[in-house]
């Protein structure tokens, strides 16, 4: 299934001036290999670009890249080319986040930490569209955490047949079928109750500079 489509927002393809290109605010991977960027631009200038980089319209002739910072990179630090392909497409910044998000979690190289990032990125843009949802946390990681941690709890205590509040039990109904749709549509699907309890650990309890040195290694869950 393809990110996107002129179904969800118009897009054209066009060569774009590499200068007029502004770095995406949305990227949430953190590290870049040197070599690899080098490789693959030796690729691009013996291949081509097999894939546009996304970009959004911005003002004064300028550009935001939204997806395919690898590619950017690689054309811009070890190649020649003054112009690069890219995909040019009308979204607003919930769509720009998404599409960012999809993009980095179905690459394969990413490590753990960059891919659990992605992730709550994708849910925290689809959750966002509920104002009372955005109550729960400051930032998309702990508003996840919150919401998820809420609807874990309460569930327990309705399988064990325990009395859960009036608050709690709306609280269930509003978000836990969203929650579940959400997951299920995912780029990689996943459980919630696992996504809870097997990744956000990983940036909840696992100290910052353990995560850093994951994400430059490029670790797995298990190594971390």
């Amino acid at each position: 299934m393809p990110i996107t489509d002129n179904k969800n927002y118009p897009f054209s393809f066009s060569m774009i001036d590499i200068k007029n290109i502004d770095p995406s605010p949305y990227q949430h991977r953190k590290h870049f290999d040197e070599d690899s960027l080098r490789e693959l631009g030796a690729s691009i200038l013996c291949d081509g670009l097999i894939e546009p980089i996304i970009l959004r319209p911005q003002k004064n002739g300028r550009f935001q890249l939204i997806a395919g910072e690898r590619r950017f990179r690689a054309v811009k630090d070890y190649t020649d080319m003054t112009n690069i392909q890219a995909k040019i497409v009308v979204v607003d910044d919930l769509q720009a986040r998404r599409i960012s998000a999809v993009e980095n979690n179905l690459r394969e190289d990413l490590s753990a930490i960059e891919s659990i990032e992605a992730t709550i990125e994708i849910i925290d843009v689809e959750m966002g569209k509920s104002p009372e949802y955005l109550t729960v946390g400051k930032t998309p990681l702990e508003r996840v955490h919150q919401l998820l941690s809420k609807l874990a709890s309460i569930r327990v205590s309705k399988d064990r047949g325990s009395m859960v509040s009036k608050e709690a039990d709306d609280l269930f109904h509003k978000f836990m079928e969203q929650v579940e749709l959400i997951f299920k549509n995912l780029p990689k699907p996943l459980q919630w109750r696992s996504f809870l309890n097997n990744d956000l650990t990983l940036l909840t309890d696992i100290p910052s500079i353990v995560q850093t040195a994951s994400v430059k290694h490029g670790l797995n869950k298990a190594k971390i």
